[in-house]
């Protein structure tokens, strides 16, 4: 995967397969990484956010937006920017 893939998708919603049923998270910003000399890609960061009512664990979730996908992808939970929405984020580093 390659940061131009996401790039086109900011603001979309994602759907990731968990259960009981999927769950709607916002793709919010991609931006990439310093280079790294043993990388076999350039490494970016994706940034996700759900609704509050919306908690997934860390964990690898299939993923999928309109013609995107589906996909694995690698989530974490991280704490809200301090002038974030109210819900949730999470990061997908891709190194």
């Amino acid at each position: 995967m390659l940061l131009e893939e996401f790039t086109p998708l900011l603001g979309r919603v994602f759907s990731a397969d968990c259960e009981p049923k999927a769950a709607e998270i916002s793709l919010v910003e991609a931006y990439p990484l310093r280079e790294n000399a043993y990388a076999n890609r350039p490494p970016f960061m994706l940034i996700f956010h759900s609704s509050p009512e919306v908690f997934l664990v860390e964990g690898v979730y299939v993923l999928r937006c309109a013609n995107w996908g589906p996909d694995r992808i690698a989530i974490a939970p991280i704490m809200a920017p301090a002038n974030g929405m109210p819900g949730q984020y999470y990061q997908a580093v891709f190194s």
